[in-house]
This record gives C-alpha cells, structure tokens and sequence, in this order.
C-alpha cells in the first residue's frame, strides 16, 4: 500500500505540463498518471482495503458497547393483590389508581470477546490482508497498462512526426528538381516530359505531406486524450529516445517469474482461497465467548405491591456454542472451497504458461527489433550515397527523372524504416519491462 501511495504522490507532484512544451516519454506517462480517473478510482479501493485489513475486522478484538434508557408511562390500574395472614388464610384486597405513573431508568456498559473460534478470526484477517494485498497488486497492474498505453500512443506521435519531417524535406527536394527541370526546359537543355515528372513528384509529394499532417494531428489528439488534456493542445515530442539497458534472457525471465503482476495476482487469489478454506473449516469448532459488564436500573411505580427499586452492579459470564446440525452447510463450503483452490493452482500453472509465452515472443521480436534497427542504420548511407549519386548524375545528364526519383523514394523509406525500427525496439522493451514487474523504471 505504501509503494503505491509513494509513487501516485511522487507522480503528482509534477503537475500539469504547458502545452506548448516540449513532451518528453517521462512527461507524458507522469501527466497520464496524475489525471487517469481509472488510477485514481483504484486507488481509492486500496484505501479501503487497507481500512478493511484489521484485527477488528475479524473479529479478534473486543466489542464494548454502552445502553442506556428512559420509559416513562400513565395508565389507570386495577389490581387485586391476595395477602397471606399469620394463620395461613388469605385477604383478596382491591386496588385502583387513576392516572398511575411509572417510571423507568436503566444504563448499562457490556463487554464481548470470543476466546476462541477455532482459528477463525486468525485466518479472517489473514484473508483480509491478502485482499488488500491483491487490490494493490490491481492497482500497479492498472498502473503499468496505463504506462505502456501511454508509451505505445507516444511513439506514433514521435513516428508521425518523424514521417512528417521525412515528408517535408522529400517535397523540398522535389521542389528543388521541378525548378532544375523547368530552367532546363527553358534553356533548352530538357524536355517537357521531364518537367511533367518532375510536377507529378512534386503533387505526388504534397499529397503525402498532407496525409502526414493529418495522422500527425491525430497522433496528438490521442495521445492528449489519453493524459486527460485538451485534444487540441499543440506538442511535439522527442525524436531521439532512449534505450532501457535489458539485462540477458535468462536472468530477465527469472524477475518475469518473480516480479510479473498477473503471476503475482494468481498466487495472491491462491492464497485467498486457502485461507477462506481455513475460515469454512473454524465453523466445525465449539465457540467460547467471555461477556461481562455494569449495569444500572432505577424504577418507580405508583401502584403496585413494589414502589420503587434500584439496583446496580456487575455481571460476567462464559458462553458456549456448539455447531450440532446445520443442514450440512459448513460442509458444502469447506467442499466448495477446496474446488475453490484447485482451480485457482491450474489458474496459477496456466498463467504462468501464459506469461512465459508473452516473454518468449516479446524477447525474440525485441532481439530481431534490435538486428533490423542495426540493419537499417548501416543501410542508410548506402541510401544516402545513391541518392547523392544519382542527384549528380541526373545534373550531368546521365540518368532520367524516373531514375532520381526512385533513388529518392528509396532513401525516404530508409529513414522512415530505421524510424520504424527505433521505435519498435521501445515497443517490445516496454512489453519486457512490464512482464517483468519494472514498467514503472521505463523513461
């Protein structure tokens, strides 16, 4: 509980960032997390089950608890009282009262405790605090999605905004042909054809910008939706991110194993259930109960053979109870909840499995993530070499528009695809962090 409450109070005291700043990945999970409402309704639930989680709660304490009143009443009485004379022989005398007054004045302060219930209130509060446990284990599972949400709605702000740069300058060089083509053409040294390529790249080229601008545009209101801000507040984001250092396979799938909230919350809900069965099982004991108190009584009566009383004094005592016959109740729960627990060890063994998958093929795409991103950084001078290549060359009347424009495309793709992979790479190192219990460490 106080892990939980350290890292909302921590993440608040950020505040709200101004939206024409730049957006770090830090800023925005910090942003997100201070405004989610899901986090803090959850948050709220580990409250209570921490307020939940206590001795008194189950049972294990005393229960004191004070009565008092006042009664007050007026009737006609009637009575006829039979009283015994020194000889034996009865005399019937006749009573009546109008308007009879009684009065009644009583307090009292008790005090219960069971001294023993076969474990039960033992192991009630040990479910207890396993609930609590497993709310806040709800509470970071819903924190660590909401993080990588986040970061997956980043990165295709940081990738659309990439694409939009890559865009703008693949226009500014089309651009820049159109008017080589058109001096050459009116010099005389071109064709037309070669003018109308160059047009079609340059429309070609405006067409895709436009489009960038527009994913670009919803990238960011996404993601301002997303930290609870305004969908029109204007950001941009940082480009050059940076990589978490994973540790090896083996030691990574052994804090998966240890740190993973899924496997965390099934051996929590296997707990749960075990103690429950304990609680079902404290039903088949006797129950020794201690009650004791002060109390306090004044009476006064205006008819009567007893005028008026008072008394006052202490009063303790042992009780005992005794299960003899119950429909078979106790029996049906403690047979439901052994049922109880072997679903929840094949709900365990098979979330496990699950897990293990999800750390396997996340593992091997983070691996294969890394060798394109490799891949494509020692690629894009080679693009780049070809482009400049082919741009001297079409000057010196070597190659065709058609030609430079292709070696143009080609190195366009080359950036957007080492983009592409940069960014896949923090993908699966999130998906990694979270299955392995340290999403919260991701920058």
């Amino acid at each position: 509980m106080e892990k939980i409450l350290k890292i909302l109070i921590l993440l608040m005291s950020f505040g709200v960032l101004n939206a024409q700043e730049l957006l770090t990945l830090g800023d925005a999970i910090r942003v997100t997390i201070e405004k989610n409402h899901d986090i803090r309704i959850s948050a709220l639930d580990t409250l209570v089950s921490a307020n939940n989680a206590t001795a008194g709660n189950a049972g294990l304490l005393p229960r004191v608890y004070a009565t008092g009143g006042y009664d007050y009443s007026e009737n006609n009485t009637d009575l006829d009282v039979s009283l015994f004379n020194p000889d034996g022989s009865q005399t019937l005398t006749s009573i009546s009262v109008d308007n009879a007054e009684t009065e009644t004045l009583s307090a009292s302060i008790n005090v219960e405790y069971t001294l023993f219930d076969g474990l039960g209130g033992y192991h009630r509060l040990s479910l207890l605090k396993n609930v609590n446990e497993a709310t806040q284990l709800q509470t970071q599972f819903l924190i660590e999605n909401t993080v990588l949400n986040t970061v997956f709605l980043y990165l295709n702000v940081a990738t659309q905004q990439a694409n939009l740069t890559i865009s703008s300058e693949q226009l500014d060089i089309s651009n820049e042909r159109l008017k080589r083509a058109e001096s050459q053409f009116n010099f005389g040294a071109g064709n037309r054809t070669s003018v109308l390529n160059a047009q079609v790249a340059v429309k070609n080229d405006s067409a895709s910008l436009r489009q960038n601008q527009l994913k670009y545009k919803t990238a960011q209101a996404d993601l301002n939706a997303y930290m609870g801000r305004d969908p029109k507040n204007a950001f941009s984001v940082v480009e050059d991110i940076d990589f978490f250092p994973l540790i090896d396979k083996e030691a990574l799938e052994k804090q998966v194993l240890e740190n993973n909230i899924r496997l965390k919350l099934t051996r929590e809900g296997l707990e749960i259930s075990e103690n429950e069965l304990m609680v079902d099982k404290a039903e088949r004991y006797p129950k020794l109960f201690l009650n004791g108190g002060y109390s306090y009584l004044d009476q006064t009566n205006e008819a009567g053979l007893l005028v008026g009383q008072q008394l006052d004094g202490w009063n303790v005592g042992l009780g005992l109870r005794i299960n003899i016959f119950d429909g078979n109740r106790v029996k049906r729960s403690i047979q439901n909840a052994k049922i109880a627990i072997d679903q929840e060890k094949l709900r365990t063994d098979q979330t496990r499995l699950l897990v293990l998958r999800d750390f396997e093929n996340s593992y091997t795409e983070y691996i294969q993530a890394l060798s394109d991103l490799e891949i494509e950084r020692s690629n894009i001078q080679t693009f780049q070499q070809n482009y400049e290549r082919s741009a001297l060359d079409y000057k010196n009347g070597q190659i065709t528009n058609t030609q430079l424009r292709e070696a143009q495309l080609d190195l366009s793709s080359a950036k957007f695809r080492i983009i592409t992979a940069k960014y896949t790479v923090k993908q699966k190192e999130a998906e990694l962090l979270q299955l392995s219990g340290a999403m919260l460490n991701i920058k």
